[in-house]
């Protein structure tokens, strides 16, 4: 371990060193000593990069990626700058795909339609557990929510684990009774940590910044159905429009009886203008921000209890995309001219990456 107070100046010295490797250029992608996907950025644009030299001690792995892992630099007036691979979160190939062509008017999905979507299993106490909030795959080890998911519920509930390829939420079998190959059961993992928004408050109505990431303490494993969502990373996808598009919303949450469905359904909603919702909402002094979205309002179509943390996607081509996270909505599921409102996943993409390759 390399003490902090000792090699602060020689660190830094690394970062400033005009030593040029490769020719990378500003942003380029590049591929890290550790084979991990990379972006070509000045070190001060470089969380990863940042947060070792802002640690207590530099262990002899971050030393090395300190030093081996410049990709160029970048002539802006008369001082090149060096520039440092920095690692991204990237994409899995096969993300957003499924082997299928709070819900309320939605329809049940097909086994594996939804590969991405979980549940959260909440331990209520020493021999019971209860699932009350949806979650999405972003990758091997991550998982997506609601910040309230993990802040709202009874301070005795404890996070217990995740679990995919789950079809029907009120069956205690694991697996799907109308099939039987072993893959199509359920899949639980352990819960390693999670890591509520900065920024979120939970005393706020508005819900802004309602986002949670968690960790499993064991790899997921993918098939057929557990696949990864596709985040937006691209600027094409970021920059689409939401006003009038379609997107999905899927969940376990209640129906028009008013009770939990158990069974996974999911309903097509489409985008209205934030202005949309601050009418809706004005009563209780809610003013959506630009990290909000606002979607659904048609009678009967909307996300209830028991969906919050789940995801609202879009379809380009064969390829589906995160876009939002279940936050609030209206008292009375399903009704008209009160749309739900959504985390906006693009505009969280630099915190989604500081913290999974933290």
């Amino acid at each position: 371990m390399m003490k902090w107070s000792s090699f602060r100046l020689l660190g830094l010295a690394v970062l400033v060193a005009i030593v040029c490797v490769t020719s990378g250029e500003l942003n380029e992608t590049c591929t890290t000593t550790t084979m991990q996907v990379g972006r070509c950025v000045l070190p001060v644009n470089c969380q990863y990069a940042l947060n070792i030299l802002r640690s207590n001690y530099i262990s002899d792995e971050e030393w090395y990626y300190l030093h081996n892992n410049q990709c160029g630099t970048f002539h802006d007036g008369k001082i090149p700058k060096p520039l440092i691979c920095c690692p991204v979160v990237s994409n899995a190939p096969s993300c957003g795909v499924s082997v299928g062509n709070r819900i309320f008017g939605g329809e049940e999905t097909a086994f594996g339609e939804i590969p991405w979507a979980g549940l959260i299993r909440y331990k209520v106490s020493k021999n019971r557990f209860a699932a009350k909030c949806g979650c999405t795959l972003l990758n091997s080890r991550w998982v997506l929510t609601a910040a309230h998911c993990i802040t709202s519920v009874p301070s005795s509930w404890k996070l217990h684990r995740v679990v995919f390829s789950e079809w029907n939420a009120n069956k205690r079998a694991p697996c799907n009774p109308a099939v039987i190959e072993t893959n199509q059961c359920r899949k639980e993992y352990s819960i390693e940590e999670h890591i509520i928004h900065p920024m979120f408050d939970s005393s706020s109505l508005s819900m802004r910044h309602d986002l949670a990431l968690i960790k499993t303490e064991t790899e997921v494993q993918f098939d057929e159905y557990v696949i990864p969502i596709c985040l937006p990373f691209s600027k094409r996808i970021r920059e689409l429009p939401i006003d009038g598009e379609p997107f999905t919303v899927t969940g376990w949450g209640q129906t028009e009886q008013d009770n939990s469905s158990g069974i996974q359904r999911h309903v097509e909603v489409f985008g209205k203008n934030n202005s949309v919702c601050d009418k809706a909402f004005a009563p209780l002094g809610i003013t959506l921000s630009e990290d909000q979205i606002c979607v659904g309002g048609e009678r009967g179509k909307d996300s209830c209890r028991g969906d919050s943390g789940s995801s609202l996607t879009r379809q380009e081509g064969l390829v589906n995309y995160l876009v939002g996270v279940v936050s609030l909505g209206a008292q009375k599921c399903g009704t008209k001219d009160h749309p739900g409102v959504y985390t906006k996943v693009a505009n969280y993409l630099d915190w989604l990456e500081d913290v999974m390759i933290s």
